[in-house]
């Protein structure tokens, strides 16, 4: 028999030493968490934006996309096709008219702060997160200014009321203090949980720590199963790899430039033209099951006929240097590559505007679901999903008549993860929840994660297990729950998509913290109670 997983509705952090007010609290300093504060900045609402650690190191400045395709954007057909049978043509339209436009206003702006003419080569998140960033710091030093910026704060858990209405954000300081922002609206844009697995391309803060927080506060998560990967990533000796360090993507322009995937004797892993056109997920997909035919092999890219010249240029340079930083000379020897996890396309259920399922509860970029990328999506198309998402949700508030914060209530409490659980929690999501997915695997896992222990008090290194352990058995649910392989949800007990199942699987925490599964038509929207 099963055990039912069952979480704290609330974590039983320390009580808080501090108690602030604002309007709006925005949690996440990348591209969707500044978008959405500045619209509320400028329209002189008070608003306080939370970030983990400084506006210059989030994963949306540490995006490789050069987002190229969508100044020229796909066609809504493109996009429904890309999403695998799962794309909401509405949400995907937003995306299609609004890139355009929301990269030329960053364009604009990136002039206006700089004279320097900007390097097209230079990938676009850390362009869009240098630029946004410069805006939000400007607008924090205007003399009338309401937008507060707190770094090296890490929220902890969205408060509610009585009524499941917002209340607030509890918040862990960099100095050691906890304390709450009361706002009755919260904005969580927060990143994915992709350092879940051990291969990872993710950034060190990816602890699902959004995912968590909305579940625990009440709101749905859609689409979970769904994680992309990065099909080529390095896969450096283990004795070279710094303990948590990501793996740097190498990333599809080495194949079209003529790398090839071999294996250690230099024959063919995947032809050239396959791996050149295939999808992203495909391709993974095909990396995997070769890895899975024979243990313990090691697939590598040869891009030893590039030439030298190339090695030297953008965005080659960086892949370049991330190899010799590992004792790797890739003019000169072929690169260990492995698929690595890369980010949530499932994330928190919201509508059009970013509202979620919980009253006052607001998402964005890829901690949300939106529905545009389906069950796969354009690669760099989370990029900009959380520039378009994130502005949608700023530009809805700004205009919105925001509730005044009520008194919180506690939720059902619950202790903290063990550090040494973490280990397993990783390791389970290694063997059961990557990309090679199959039913026992998937049940053995999610009694494995419903019986780990909750009793640890509140430290950081808790708080990331804790918050990491509720994702997985959230994914292992919605895993078990689609028998089908679609997108990036790939069973090899169940092979091909079933029609029956083009439809989202919906996770949720029932009142007792035990995790409810359901399933919604595409169509159906998003509904706060």
């Amino acid at each position: 028999m099963s055990t039912s997983t069952r979480l704290g509705r609330q974590l039983e952090a320390p009580a808080p030493t501090w108690n602030k007010s604002a309007a709006v609290v925005v949690v996440g300093g990348g591209a969707a968490g500044l978008s959405a504060a500045l619209p509320l900045a400028a329209a002189r609402i008070p608003v306080v934006l939370v970030c983990r650690s400084t506006l210059l190191d989030t994963a949306t400045a540490r995006s490789t996309s050069r987002g190229i395709g969508w100044r020229n954007p796909p066609t809504r057909e493109q996009l429904a096709s890309a999403g695998d049978g799962l794309a909401d043509p509405t949400a995907a339209g937003r995306l299609i008219e609004q890139a355009p436009e929301l990269l030329d206003w960053l364009d604009a702006l990136a002039h206006q702060i700089s004279s320097v003419e900007q390097d097209p080569r230079q990938p676009l998140g850390m362009t869009m997160q240098r630029t946004l960033a410069s805006v939000a710091r400007v607008q924090e030093l205007l003399p009338a200014g309401t937008l507060a910026i707190d770094t090296h704060s890490r929220a902890v858990d969205v408060l509610t009321d009585e009524d499941g209405h917002v209340a607030g954000l509890r918040v862990s300081r960099g100095d050691g203090t906890i304390g709450d922002y009361r706002a009755g609206t919260v904005v969580l844009a927060t990143g994915g949980a992709a350092r879940l697995w051990t291969h990872t391309t993710a950034p060190a803060l990816a602890n699902g720590d959004g995912l968590a927080m909305a579940l625990r506060a009440g709101a749905a998560l859609r689409d979970l199963e769904f994680v992309s990967f990065a099909p080529t990533a390095l896969n450096a000796p283990r004795e070279e790899r710094l303990p948590g360090e990501a793996a740097a993507e190498m990333g599809p322009t080495l194949r079209q430039a003529g790398a090839e995937l071999v294996d250690a004797a230099g024959s063919t892993i995947v032809p050239l033209d396959e791996s050149q056109h295939l999808p992203d997920h495909e391709l993974a997909i095909r990396l995997a099951d070769w890895m899975a035919a024979y243990p313990g092999a090691t697939a590598f890219l040869d891009a030893r006929g590039i030439g030298d010249q190339a090695w030297q240029l953008a965005p080659h340079v960086v892949m370049a240097q991330a190899c010799r930083e590992h004792g790797i000379n890739p003019a000169r020897q072929v690169i260990p590559v492995r698929p690595a996890a890369q980010a949530f396309v499932g994330g928190i259920a919201i509508n059009e505007v970013g509202a979620t399922t919980v009253p006052g509860l607001y998402a964005a970029g890829e901690v949300a679901s939106s529905g545009a990328n389906g069950a796969s999506g354009p690669a760099d198309g989370l990029l900009i999903d959380a520039l378009v998402g994130g502005t949608a949700v700023g530009r809805h508030l700004a205009q919105a008549e925001l509730p005044e914060a009520a008194d919180s209530t506690d939720r059902a409490l619950r202790g903290f993860l063990p550090t040494d659980a973490l280990a397993g929690v990783r390791t389970s999501a290694d063997e059961a929840l990557g990309l090679r997915r199959e039913h026992e695997k998937l049940r053995t896992t999610s009694d494995f994660l419903a019986r780990l222990p909750h009793e640890e008090d509140f430290g950081e290194d808790e708080l990331t297990g804790t918050n990491l352990q509720a994702i997985a058995a959230a994914l292992a649910q919605a895993a078990i729950a689609r028998p089908e392989s679609r997108g990036w949800h790939r069973r090899i007990d169940h092979a091909g998509a079933s029609d029956k199942w083009a439809k989202h699987v919906v996770v949720s925490l029932a009142d007792d913290g035990t995790l409810q599964v359901t399933t919604a038509a595409l169509d159906k929207p998003v509904t706060t109670r």
